[in-house]
């Protein structure tokens, strides 16, 4: 496995193969509605996509009524996507690059969503860095929201996801900070991937707690049932989960 991090310039080198990662059927299927099951109703919200990636979500969060939105991403290459994509169908989204570990305050939202943020960090203390700049951005009252890697799912799931066009595999022991690699499939056979990193669950509850962020928990990856697929053995112990937290009025 890798032996550091994937970094903003190598996320420069992935951004397409990533961004059409977004559209493999877990994706749709199940990270997607658990995501906006936990936003709900987001018409008027004020939003913070962090990180936004290529403004997949921060374009579908406007589409059902947010705004403003705003999109940060660590990631330049990232960022040049979405604001493609805002010319070619503006939706009101303002994008910009910036990192989540230093990003002081960019206005006060009711939503902060955080799609595969926390599982960047390799510390307790990195991912209180992460929760506090969310605190910090939020209005009383105001919620976040977001998909992450699953820390509690059992070691015997760090496997194999051919079928769903990825491999997920973990440093042994798992311990605080332990290295989980994503892999993804390219159709010539040929993979692309990345570097998370496994934080207890106690830790995560512990730090949001200290950030100032009430009602942290997990919740379990739902999928959509509109297609009729079986995504029962996916959800089994899932690989990827909900959460959500807010801050006090």
């Amino acid at each position: 496995m890798p032996s550091k991090p994937l970094q903003h310039a190598e996320y420069d080198d992935i951004a397409d193969e990533y961004a059409a990662s977004k559209q493999l059927p877990f994706r749709t299927a199940v990270e997607a509605p658990t995501l906006f099951n936990l936003a709900g109703d987001v018409r008027g919200l004020a939003v913070l996509d962090l990180p936004c990636g290529d403004g997949t979500y921060s374009r579908a969060l406007a589409r059902r009524g947010a705004a403003p939105i705003l999109g940060i991403d660590l990631s330049s290459a990232m960022i040049e996507r979405a604001r493609a994509a805002e010319r070619q169908a503006p939706l009101g989204i303002s994008y910009r690059v910036g990192d989540a570990g230093g990003l002081g305050i960019v206005g006060a939202f009711d939503l902060v969503v955080a799609s595969y943020l926390f599982n960047y960090a390799q510390t307790r203390a990195q991912l209180l860095v992460f929760a506090r700049a969310i605190y910090a951005n939020l209005k009383p009252g105001g919620r976040l929201v977001g998909v992450n890697d699953n820390p509690r799912t059992s070691l015997d799931r760090y496997t194999s996801y051919a079928a769903y066009g990825f491999l997920r595999e973990i440093e042994r022991p798992r311990r605080e900070g332990a290295r989980i690699r994503y892999s993804f499939f390219r159709p010539d056979g040929t993979s692309f991937g990345f570097d998370n990193f496994w934080l207890a669950p106690q830790t995560y509850e512990e730090v949001f707690a200290e950030a100032g962020l009430a009602g942290f928990r997990f919740v379990d990856a739902i999928a959509s049932s509109s297609k009729g697929e079986d995504w029962s053995e996916f959800l089994r112990d899932c690989p990827i989960t909900g959460f959500e937290a807010h801050r006090p009025g």
